[in-house]
């Protein structure tokens, strides 16, 4: 994880001071580009330069101008956004989403940009690549996520801080992982609640094809994996699972050939980065770069202090030669419908039915099986949902959390 904002992550935050894990305040420079395109309509933006540079929470007052823009288009630019973005943030707090129906089906996020008449250019160009980089997602999904995830993602990280772990995310695992025992390179097949206990099958990475899984039971079982591994695995839950998307998502540590310390790096009009120098002082920069080509997605490259880059939904493949390391991972989406799936699930705002379409009305916990993870609450699906779903384990299992902020 790249950073943390403490508004937002209140119970994260609270276990870094009880475990005493190490964080400091980092501020960001985000760069706002579009990435090349033969069908771009004349009305929006072509330069594959920077067209906007936002810092995190506004502490570079103004914000700094890009390459190749004059003063005067500067100022109309910030005027602009500045309308705009009080607009939005005034909407977020005070213009609550709407919610329909008898469920109480919460209208998307695409609905409510239009409902508060946010110009499409805005969201376009400017409030979704940066929300899409916090999501990993396309444009278009974002859109359908319920609204009140953005709208309550905003009332609580406006003006917060944001911070990074100083050593690393790597020692806040060996701090939680020590002492447990831990079994790698295994695949769970199925989980299967069997006279009061669970049965657990699962097979060895390197066994040969005819080898039989091995098998164990379990009193409790908690099944910390995305909601497609779940309704493979657990079949109460099969129905109700085929219901919430997922997207498998990229993300590649690389070296950019020509980097330097100290270098803003554009994009160019091939796709690929040249240094353009500015002293951005301690803020780290994050690139944006959003494709129009077949529905808006934006690529974020992060540098960091070592020199390397952390690209994530990269538009273009990066070049074997320069990669250090790439994993695929799996982001579950957020829309309406999952929505009601995942509080039927947790009892969060439950919904006058207990069942949702044809599901069996499997609750958490029932047979001794529990859920965790970022999509096991209502918000957006990061790292805050880990610790809340944990907590709520917790609590069945009569264990304190003494570092509790919120349920």
């Amino acid at each position: 994880m790249r950073a943390f904002a403490g508004g937002f992550y209140r119970n994260l935050k609270a276990m870094y001071d009880y475990l005493g894990v190490e964080y400091l305040a980092q501020s960001f420079l985000f760069s706002f580009s579009v990435a090349p395109s033969h069908n771009l309509p004349a009305r929006r933006p072509v330069r594959h330069t920077a067209y906007f540079i936002h810092s995190s929470n506004n502490h570079r007052i103004p914000p700094l101008k890009p390459e190749g823009i004059t003063v005067f288009e500067y100022l109309v630019q910030l005027a602009y956004l500045l309308l705009c973005y009080a607009w939005y943030t005034i909407c977020c707090f005070l213009v609550p989403p709407r919610t329909y129906g008898k469920r109480g089906t919460s209208e998307t996020f695409g609905q409510y940009l239009s409902r508060i008449r946010l110009p499409r250019h805005f969201a376009d160009y400017y409030l979704l690549p940066l929300m899409s980089a916090v999501t990993t997602c396309p444009h278009d999904t974002l859109l359908q996520f319920p609204a009140c995830d953005l709208t309550e993602y905003k009332r609580q990280t406006h003006g917060a801080e944001h911070y990074t772990v100083s050593n690393g995310v790597q020692s806040v695992q060996e701090k939680l992982s020590k002492g447990i025992r831990t079994r790698l390179l295994a695949r769970v097949l199925a989980v299967k609640p069997q006279n009061f206990r669970i049965k657990v099958s699962w097979e060895q990475s390197g066994d040969s094809a005819n080898a039989d899984p091995v098998e164990d039971s379990f009193d409790r079982v908690v099944l910390a994996v995305p909601p497609n591994v779940v309704g493979k695995m657990f079949a109460p839950l099969s129905y109700e699972m085929s219901g919430i998307p997922t997207i498998p998502v990229e993300n590649v540590a690389h070296n950019v050939p020509g980097k330097a310390s100290g270098v803003f790096l554009g994009a160019t009009a091939n796709g690929r980065h040249s240094p353009r120098r500015f002293d951005p002082g301690p803020a780290q920069m994050i690139h944006l770069r959003t494709s129009v080509d077949g529905g808006h997605r934006t690529e974020s490259a992060h540098e960091q202090p070592s020199g390397m880059t952390v690209t994530t939904c990269p538009l273009t493949a990066v070049p074997s030669s320069e990669v250090i390391h790439s994993v695929k991972f799996t982001r579950v989406l957020r829309t309406p419908e999952s929505r009601e799936i995942v509080n039927s699930i947790f009892g969060e705002h439950q919904p006058s039915s207990r069942t949702w379409g044809h599901g069996t009305g499997w609750r958490n916990g029932d047979g001794g099986v529990w859920l965790a993870g970022g999509w096991c609450w209502d918000g957006l699906v990061l790292l805050e949902g880990c610790e809340v779903s944990a907590m709520r384990i917790a609590d069945a299992f009569g264990v304190d959390v003494p570092w509790r902020v919120a349920k």
